[in-house]
This record gives structure tokens, sequence and C-alpha cells, in this order.
């Protein structure tokens, strides 16, 4: 072939080649991107392991330096530092903890703690409460966004007093149960009933509910949040204001190991003496709940009656509607050989679904208030001894008493 016929093709072919790579790589372009999306797309966060959010409303007697006692502090700043002081020292092994602090009469702000100190995250107006459905929710989604996870934990730090309403007013003047929290908003003390609570709560994914506060290990309130989450941690007895000691236990907390948290806060309050040597604490596997109220409307059903003389174990000095829940079982079936099989029952699935329960010989030993805890199963429950004691501070609105305490007449 003529060389000046050979060196034509080849520049034809190389400008061939030249055309369809060009066509190639504008068709490439094309697919991956419109003319509207020319602005550089953020990078994804990619999930870590796990994420806990502490949901923290102090804005109440906790949270107020004068009350306290705790070094012009506050429970809250307590309870940070010693977040801080385990953070620091590897308690985070990479997962994120993200805290919703509502000091006192202070601004509520997002916060996460990590290992080099606190990052403010968000600053949230106080046009709504921190115990309002809303204001949860939008924490809630707050958190997610700035920490997504594989696994989610929260914390529910406050005071708290079970499934009760202990009289004071909602906003709008609504009496409801109280259950978590108070807040002190617009003049008043506020509360979030425990049925708002199961519905803010309800699929975001919590494999885990701790609850820092007082009275939360009742079977109705696990009963109302057992579609919600898969362990729940509480105590049937008031709480020491100091809580949890997140010093020792955070790291069992980032690791969703909430049975050895739970076991290292009683450990921490069980080493002390006199009143200071004071705690109960339930670990609940919310799965086995639905057989509890089987069982236990089953026995129900039969409409066995307390008899007289019966002696309560009380987890409160007085005003109290929290009784440990296998003892007031006995007490209702009083050796009646015919109760016996449905009692055995009921008695097997309470042991099943408490995974882990402890209790110290005494609350407040030593103060006006103290008492002694003789049984302890790791539920406590109303009793109700009349149809009328339901009406009492809305009992016969929560799912425990639908499904399982209405059946007792």
């Amino acid at each position: 072939m003529p060389y000046s016929l050979y060196y034509g093709i080849s520049e034809l072919c190389g400008k061939v080649l030249k055309i369809l790579f060009m066509v190639f790589a504008m068709a490439v372009l094309a697919s991956s991107c419109s003319t509207n999306d020319l602005e550089p797309v953020p990078p994804l966060i990619k999930p870590g392991d796990r994420s806990v959010l502490i949901y923290m409303v102090a804005n109440n007697s906790l949270g107020s330096s004068a009350l306290s006692g705790k070094d012009e502090r506050g429970y809250d700043n307590a309870d940070l530092e010693e977040m801080l002081y385990a953070a620091n020292r590897g308690a985070l092994v990479g997962n994120r903890l993200i805290v919703y602090h509502h000091a006192y009469r202070s601004t509520p702000v997002l916060k996460e703690i990590t290992s080099s100190g606190v990052k403010e995250l968000k600053i949230y107006d106080n046009s709504e409460s921190s115990v309002s459905a809303s204001r949860m929710l939008q924490v809630i989604e707050d958190f997610k966004r700035e920490a997504p996870a594989e696994k989610y934990g929260i914390v529910l730090w406050s005071h708290a007093s079970g499934w009760t309403e202990n009289g004071m007013y909602e906003k709008y003047g609504v009496i409801r149960p109280k259950a978590f929290g108070e807040d002190f908003f617009e003049g008043r003390r506020v509360y979030m009933n425990v049925t708002t609570l199961a519905n803010v709560l309800y699929g975001q994914g919590f494999d885990y509910v701790y609850f820092d506060c007082c009275h939360m290990a009742g079977v109705e309130v696990a009963y109302e949040l057992r579609n919600v989450t898969d362990r729940i941690v509480g105590s049937v007895t008031e709480l020491p204001a100091a809580g949890m000691p997140y010093d020792l236990t955070l790291p069992y907390l980032m690791s969703g190991d909430v049975e050895k948290a739970a076991a290292t806060t009683f450990a921490n309050y069980d080493a002390l003496s006199g009143s200071a040597r004071t705690c109960t604490m339930s670990v609940i596997d919310t799965s086995r709940l639905d057989r509890l109220a089987a069982a236990v409307g089953a026995l129900y059903s039969l409409h066995p009656r307390l008899p007289d003389g019966y002696d309560p174990q009380e987890f409160i000095y007085r005003n109290c509607y929290y009784f440990d829940l296998a003892d007031y079982l006995g007490g209702l079936c009083g050796g009646d050989p015919v109760l016996e099989a449905p009692l055995a029952e009921a008695l097997s699935a309470l042991d099943d679904a408490i995974v882990y329960s402890a209790a110290t010989p005494w609350i407040w030993k030593g103060h006006y208030s103290q008492v002694e805890i003789k049984k302890h199963c790791g539920f406590s429950t109303y009793i109700l001894n009349s149809p009328s004691d339901a009406g009492k501070y809305n009992y016969n609105r929560l799912a425990w008493y639908a499904d399982v305490a209405s059946l007792l007449f």
C-alpha cells in the first residue's frame, strides 16, 4: 500500500475514534445529570453504628442550682460533665451522643457530646414546651438528621410519675395522665402523658427507652410503650436526683447493653450507706408483654378479691399508686386452689418479661419518707379496689386497663 494512502486512512480512523469517544462521554454525562442539577451535591452522611439521644428536660427543680445542691451546677450540668468525662475516655467508640438540653429558665439547645468537647447543633425557641408532642417529634427528626445510624437509643431525663396525673393542668386546662417530664411553661408546670409519649415514639426505631427518672417501671407504662421499643429501663420507686452515673454507664448506653447500664446504676447506689443507699432498677422485654397481659387478664377474669388485712408492697411513702405486681397477684389469689394454675402462668409470664431487676432493702432509709422493700418483682401496678377506682387520674384511658385491668370486675 502506498505510504500516502496508509497515512490518510490512519488519520481518518483517528478522527472517527475521537468523535466516537466524545459522543460516548456526552452520553454518559447526560445520563448522570440534568440541566437542573449542575450545583455541587453535598456528600451523604454515612450512618454510624449507634446514635443515642438524651432528652433532658431540666426546666424544673432538677436544673435549679438553688435546689439541687450540685455546686451551683444543677443535676443536668453535673450529668453533662459525667458524659464528657466518659467521652474523653473513649466511651463513644465512634458512635454519636446527642443531648437535647432544656436548662432551667433557658432556651433549649441540641448538643453533641464528643471526645473533644460539646458542639452546639441547634437552638430552639420557647414557643413550645419541651414535653409537647410537636417539640419532641422535631427534636427526634433533628437528631436523626444530624446523627444517622443503624441503631438508635433514647434516654428520657427529667421528673416523672409513671401513669398518674398529679392534679396539675397541662396547657389549655386539659387534665391528662402524667408520665414523663416536667417543664415550666407559660406560668405553669406541664407534663407529657404516657399515651402521648407512646404516639411520639411509635415508629421512630429506638431499640431501647431508658427512663432516667422516677416511677416508670410500671406495667401500665410498659404496656403502653410495648409497640415502640424492644427494651424499657426504669424504676418502680423514686430515684435519687443525681440519677444515672453517666461516667460509668455511657459505654453500655452506646453499645446498647442497657442491662449492664441498669446493673451499673444499681451497683453505684447499692454501695452507698444510709438514705443514700436507695435504688430500684428494672429492664423489660416488651416482646413478652402480650403474654403477660393475656395471663393476667385470664386471672382477673375469674374475679379474685383481696383478702381482708392484705398489706401490699408499696413503692412510695404516701399517696401510693405503685404496688408490687407479683405481690398483688399473690394477694388476689390468697391460696385458692382454683386460682393456682392461672396465678402460676401469670407469675411465669411476669418473670419472663422482666429480664433484670434489683432493689436496695430500703428507699430513703432513715428519712421520714422511708419505705422498706420486702418484695420487688420489677413491675409496679395500680390496685383497683372497685370499678370507680378506674376513673381516678384517668387510669381507665390506659391500654392496660382496657385490655387487662377492666376484666377484674
